[in-house]
Protein backbone atom coordinates (compact mmCIF):
# COMPACT_ATOMS: atom_id res chain seq x y z
CA UNK A 1 0.00 0.00 0.00
CA UNK A 2 1.38 3.40 -0.89
CA UNK A 3 0.91 5.67 2.11
CA UNK A 4 0.45 9.37 2.71
CA UNK A 5 4.21 9.98 2.45
CA UNK A 6 3.84 9.48 -1.30
CA UNK A 7 2.81 12.62 -3.20
CA UNK A 8 3.65 14.36 -6.46
CA UNK A 9 3.66 17.74 -8.10
CA UNK A 10 2.84 17.80 -11.80
CA UNK A 11 5.81 15.86 -13.05
CA UNK A 12 8.71 17.12 -15.05
CA UNK A 13 9.58 13.68 -16.36
CA UNK A 14 13.15 12.49 -16.00
CA UNK A 15 12.67 8.98 -17.41
CA UNK A 16 14.66 8.71 -20.62
CA UNK A 17 17.13 11.42 -19.66
CA UNK A 18 20.74 11.05 -18.59
CA UNK A 19 21.42 10.85 -14.86
CA UNK A 20 23.37 13.95 -13.77
CA UNK A 21 26.72 13.58 -12.06
CA UNK A 22 25.96 13.27 -8.35
CA UNK A 23 28.60 14.65 -6.00
CA UNK A 24 28.47 15.94 -2.45
CA UNK A 25 27.38 12.64 -0.90
CA UNK A 26 28.61 11.67 2.55
CA UNK A 27 28.53 7.89 2.85
CA UNK A 28 27.68 6.30 6.18
CA UNK A 29 27.75 2.76 4.74
CA UNK A 30 29.48 1.42 1.64
CA UNK A 31 30.52 3.62 -1.24
CA UNK A 32 31.70 5.86 -2.65
CA UNK A 33 29.87 5.17 -5.89
CA UNK A 34 30.34 6.99 -9.24
CA UNK A 35 26.68 7.92 -9.79
CA UNK A 36 26.06 9.74 -13.04
CA UNK A 37 29.32 8.57 -14.64
CA UNK A 38 28.95 6.62 -17.88
CA UNK A 39 31.62 3.99 -18.43
CA UNK A 40 32.24 2.00 -21.61
CA UNK A 41 34.62 -0.34 -19.76
CA UNK A 42 32.26 -1.27 -16.93
CA UNK A 43 28.48 -1.45 -17.24
CA UNK A 44 27.06 -0.31 -13.89
CA UNK A 45 23.42 -0.03 -12.87
CA UNK A 46 22.28 2.08 -9.93
CA UNK A 47 19.16 2.08 -7.83
CA UNK A 48 18.92 5.44 -6.07
CA UNK A 49 16.33 5.52 -3.31
CA UNK A 50 15.53 8.80 -1.58
CA UNK A 51 14.47 8.12 2.00
CA UNK A 52 14.62 9.37 5.62
CA UNK A 53 14.90 7.78 9.03
CA UNK A 54 11.58 9.31 10.14
CA UNK A 55 9.62 7.99 7.12
CA UNK A 56 7.57 4.89 7.94
CA UNK A 57 7.04 3.79 4.32
CA UNK A 58 10.80 4.14 3.76
CA UNK A 59 11.44 1.64 6.53
CA UNK A 60 8.98 -0.74 4.89
CA UNK A 61 10.92 -0.65 1.61
CA UNK A 62 14.33 -1.38 3.21
CA UNK A 63 13.99 -5.20 3.28
CA UNK A 64 12.87 -5.17 -0.36
CA UNK A 65 15.91 -3.16 -1.44
CA UNK A 66 18.22 -5.45 0.53
CA UNK A 67 16.63 -8.44 -1.18
CA UNK A 68 17.25 -6.89 -4.60
CA UNK A 69 20.86 -6.06 -3.77
CA UNK A 70 21.40 -9.71 -2.81
CA UNK A 71 19.55 -10.89 -5.91
CA UNK A 72 21.97 -9.03 -8.17
CA UNK A 73 25.12 -9.61 -6.10
CA UNK A 74 26.87 -11.18 -9.11
CA UNK A 75 26.21 -8.11 -11.26
CA UNK A 76 27.52 -4.55 -11.07
CA UNK A 77 24.18 -3.40 -9.68
CA UNK A 78 24.36 -0.98 -6.79
CA UNK A 79 21.54 0.03 -4.48
CA UNK A 80 22.19 3.28 -2.61
CA UNK A 81 19.79 4.89 -0.16
CA UNK A 82 20.22 8.66 -0.03
CA UNK A 83 18.78 10.80 2.76
CA UNK A 84 18.41 14.57 2.70
CA UNK A 85 18.71 14.71 6.49
CA UNK A 86 21.69 16.78 7.58
CA UNK A 87 22.27 15.13 10.94
CA UNK A 88 24.82 12.49 9.97
CA UNK A 89 24.82 10.92 13.42
CA UNK A 90 21.08 10.30 13.33
CA UNK A 91 21.34 8.59 9.94
CA UNK A 92 24.43 6.59 10.91
CA UNK A 93 22.86 5.44 14.18
CA UNK A 94 19.77 4.24 12.32
CA UNK A 95 21.80 2.44 9.64
CA UNK A 96 24.05 0.80 12.24
CA UNK A 97 20.99 -0.40 14.15
CA UNK A 98 19.64 -2.05 10.99
CA UNK A 99 22.82 -4.03 10.41
CA UNK A 100 22.50 -6.66 7.68
CA UNK A 101 18.81 -5.83 7.25
CA UNK A 102 19.91 -2.70 5.39
CA UNK A 103 22.59 -4.37 3.29
CA UNK A 104 23.36 -1.72 0.68
CA UNK A 105 25.17 1.61 0.43
CA UNK A 106 23.71 4.55 2.33
CA UNK A 107 24.62 8.21 2.01
CA UNK A 108 23.50 11.68 3.01
CA UNK A 109 22.82 14.28 0.32
CA UNK A 110 25.16 16.80 1.95
CA UNK A 111 25.52 18.89 -1.19
CA UNK A 112 21.82 18.78 -2.12
CA UNK A 113 22.58 17.51 -5.63
CA UNK A 114 20.18 14.56 -5.46
CA UNK A 115 17.39 16.84 -4.31
CA UNK A 116 18.05 19.36 -7.09
CA UNK A 117 19.24 17.06 -9.85
CA UNK A 118 16.77 14.21 -9.42
CA UNK A 119 13.89 14.79 -7.00
CA UNK A 120 13.01 18.30 -8.15
CA UNK A 121 13.40 17.43 -11.82
CA UNK A 122 11.14 14.42 -11.34
CA UNK A 123 8.58 16.61 -9.58
CA UNK A 124 8.65 14.23 -6.63
CA UNK A 125 7.59 15.61 -3.26
CA UNK A 126 7.20 12.38 -1.35
CA UNK A 127 9.48 9.62 -0.17
CA UNK A 128 10.43 6.88 -0.63
CA UNK A 129 11.20 7.62 -4.25
CA UNK A 130 13.45 5.43 -6.37
CA UNK A 131 15.31 5.93 -9.62
CA UNK A 132 16.84 3.21 -11.78
CA UNK A 133 19.88 4.27 -13.81
CA UNK A 134 20.87 1.77 -16.49
CA UNK A 135 24.29 0.88 -17.90
CA UNK A 136 24.04 3.75 -20.38
CA UNK A 137 23.49 6.22 -17.51
CA UNK A 138 19.86 6.64 -18.59
CA UNK A 139 17.12 7.05 -15.98
CA UNK A 140 14.69 4.27 -16.78
CA UNK A 141 12.41 4.44 -13.74
CA UNK A 142 11.20 7.16 -11.39
CA UNK A 143 8.64 6.24 -8.76
CA UNK A 144 7.81 4.28 -5.63
CA UNK A 145 10.21 1.37 -4.91
CA UNK A 146 7.29 -0.92 -4.09
CA UNK A 147 5.69 -0.31 -7.51
CA UNK A 148 5.77 -3.63 -9.45
CA UNK A 149 7.12 -1.72 -12.47
CA UNK A 150 10.23 -0.81 -10.47
CA UNK A 151 11.43 -4.40 -10.16
CA UNK A 152 10.59 -5.13 -13.80
CA UNK A 153 12.62 -2.16 -15.03
CA UNK A 154 15.50 -3.08 -12.73
CA UNK A 155 15.50 -6.65 -14.05
CA UNK A 156 15.89 -5.36 -17.60
CA UNK A 157 18.67 -2.95 -16.62
CA UNK A 158 20.52 -5.60 -14.58
CA UNK A 159 20.60 -7.96 -17.56
CA UNK A 160 22.88 -5.48 -19.35
CA UNK A 161 25.16 -4.86 -16.35
CA UNK A 162 28.69 -6.28 -16.24
CA UNK A 163 29.30 -9.44 -14.25
CA UNK A 164 31.25 -8.86 -11.05
CA UNK A 165 33.43 -11.83 -11.92
CA UNK A 166 34.52 -10.17 -15.14
CA UNK A 167 37.55 -8.66 -13.40
CA UNK A 168 38.44 -5.56 -11.47
CA UNK A 169 37.19 -2.23 -12.79
CA UNK A 170 39.75 -0.74 -15.13
CA UNK A 171 38.32 2.76 -14.95
CA UNK A 172 38.65 3.32 -11.21
CA UNK A 173 41.77 4.85 -9.71
CA UNK A 174 41.96 4.87 -5.94
CA UNK A 175 42.85 8.17 -4.33
CA UNK A 176 45.12 8.02 -1.27
CA UNK A 177 43.75 8.42 2.24
CA UNK A 178 44.44 11.85 3.69
CA UNK A 179 46.75 11.21 6.64
CA UNK A 180 47.49 14.85 7.49
CA UNK A 181 46.35 16.01 10.93
CA UNK A 182 43.77 18.75 11.34
CA UNK A 183 46.50 21.24 12.23
CA UNK A 184 48.47 20.28 9.13
CA UNK A 185 45.38 20.69 6.98
CA UNK A 186 44.77 24.14 8.43
CA UNK A 187 48.22 25.17 7.22
CA UNK A 188 47.38 24.25 3.63
CA UNK A 189 45.99 26.81 1.11
CA UNK A 190 42.21 26.96 0.70
CA UNK A 191 42.58 26.02 -2.98
CA UNK A 192 44.41 22.80 -2.07
CA UNK A 193 41.78 21.86 0.52
CA UNK A 194 38.98 22.40 -1.98
CA UNK A 195 40.81 20.28 -4.54
CA UNK A 196 41.07 17.36 -2.10
CA UNK A 197 37.31 17.39 -1.59
CA UNK A 198 36.37 18.10 -5.20
CA UNK A 199 38.44 15.30 -6.73
CA UNK A 200 36.71 12.91 -4.33
CA UNK A 201 33.29 14.10 -5.45
CA UNK A 202 32.58 15.86 -2.16
CA UNK A 203 30.84 19.22 -2.09
CA UNK A 204 32.52 22.33 -0.67
CA UNK A 205 29.35 24.43 -0.71
CA UNK A 206 28.67 23.63 2.93
CA UNK A 207 32.11 24.91 3.99
CA UNK A 208 32.04 28.63 4.80
CA UNK A 209 35.49 28.97 6.34
CA UNK A 210 38.87 27.33 5.81
CA UNK A 211 38.43 25.42 9.07
CA UNK A 212 35.22 23.88 7.69
CA UNK A 213 37.14 22.49 4.72
CA UNK A 214 39.87 21.06 6.93
CA UNK A 215 37.39 19.47 9.35
CA UNK A 216 35.39 17.90 6.52
CA UNK A 217 38.56 16.40 5.02
CA UNK A 218 39.63 15.03 8.40
CA UNK A 219 36.19 13.52 8.96
CA UNK A 220 35.56 12.04 5.50
CA UNK A 221 38.86 11.46 3.71
CA UNK A 222 41.04 9.86 6.36
CA UNK A 223 39.27 6.49 6.60
CA UNK A 224 37.28 6.13 3.33
CA UNK A 225 38.87 5.34 -0.02
CA UNK A 226 37.54 7.45 -2.88
CA UNK A 227 38.03 6.83 -6.58
CA UNK A 228 38.56 8.80 -9.72
CA UNK A 229 36.12 7.68 -12.40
Amino acid sequence: IITHCWQYWDRVMVVGTQCPLIRGLTYVKGGPLPIGVKSDALKRVFVIECWATWCGPCRTSIPHLTELQHKYKDKHVYVVGISSEQNLQVVKKFVDSMGSQMDYAVAVDTGGEVEEGLMMKAGARGIPHAFVVDAGNNITFSGHPMDPTFESVLRTAAAAASDRGAGAPTDRQALPLVIASLNELLEMPVKALKQILTERGLSTSDCVEKADLAKKIAATCSNVTYYKC
